[in-house]
């Protein structure tokens, strides 16, 4: 849902019905890709949609009056809902992530193991597709994500480089600092070890090089019947990475 209106995404899926909008295909798609990133990386998410706005309040939120005391006004703040929020979102997870462990840091248990297999038998005899998605350009994207990773790996050792996928925050709780929250989170999570990712607004690009992140390539990705009059025919996108940290 928080990625709804992303650049990627709007390019993926021209004039299809938006993520947000109930539909039983693009559930069963999505909940599929969440088990096949459970078999092969790590899934988080965070509380509930409704603790997290408690947690990281609006940032114009007004002031409660000051001449109530200090312990009233903050009893007052947790007691009163948020108004921006959602009562039909209330419990979907505030933020979440999706990435992967280099290969041999993620510890194949049983229940790993049979997730795996539970998924490839679904997508053999019951495949989930996102039907929205135009398959040319999911194509198209797989392959540049398959070139940059072998280009990152020459780089680096494929022993300890992480890849995250996603870092998702409810669109009720953006702009609020929980996304430079849950980043710093990640970047416990992965240590030392270099990070990559992809970045699909150029507006962000400097969020994530406060972190530390750089841009390695950039990368362009257009339909092969050239110029038309359908809209979001190229997608641009910037391949970062923080490499691996020295104390």
């Amino acid at each position: 849902m928080a990625f709804s209106s992303d650049p990627l995404i709007q390019w993926l899926r021209p004039n299809a019905i938006p993520w947000a909008q109930p539909n039983d295909s693009v559930w069963k798609w999505q909940y599929r890709r969440i088990q096949s990133v459970m078999a092969h990386g790590k899934v988080f998410q965070s509380a509930s949609v409704e603790e997290m706005a408690q947690e990281f309040p609006q940032k114009h939120k007004p002031e409660v009056s000051g001449d109530v005391n200090s312990a009233h006004e903050k009893a007052l703040q947790i007691s009163v809902p948020d108004s921006s929020i959602n009562i039909d979102c209330q419990e979907d997870a505030g933020a979440v992530v999706f990435i992967f462990p280099p290969k041999g840091q993620l510890s194949w248990s049983l229940g790993r193991l049979w997730l795996a297999y539970k998924v490839w038998l679904l997508e053999l005899l019951s495949p989930a597709d996102d039907e929205g998605s135009k398959k040319q350009r999911v194509e198209k994207l797989l392959a540049a994500n398959k070139t940059g990773l072998q280009s990152l790996q020459t780089q680096y050792s494929k022993d300890n480089v992480w890849y995250l996928e996603v870092v998702a925050v409810h669109p009720s709780l953006q702009s609020r600092g929980l996304g430079r929250e849950v980043m710093k989170w990640i970047l416990e999570l992965v240590g030392n070890q270099p990070l990559y990712l992809e970045c699909t607004r150029l507006e962000n690009l400097c969020f994530y090089e406060s972190f530390g992140f750089r841009v390695v390539n950039e990368v362009t990705l257009a339909d092969d019947e050239g110029p038309g009059e359908k809209e979001n025919q190229t997608l641009r996108y910037w391949v970062m990475v923080r490499s691996e940290q020295t104390s």
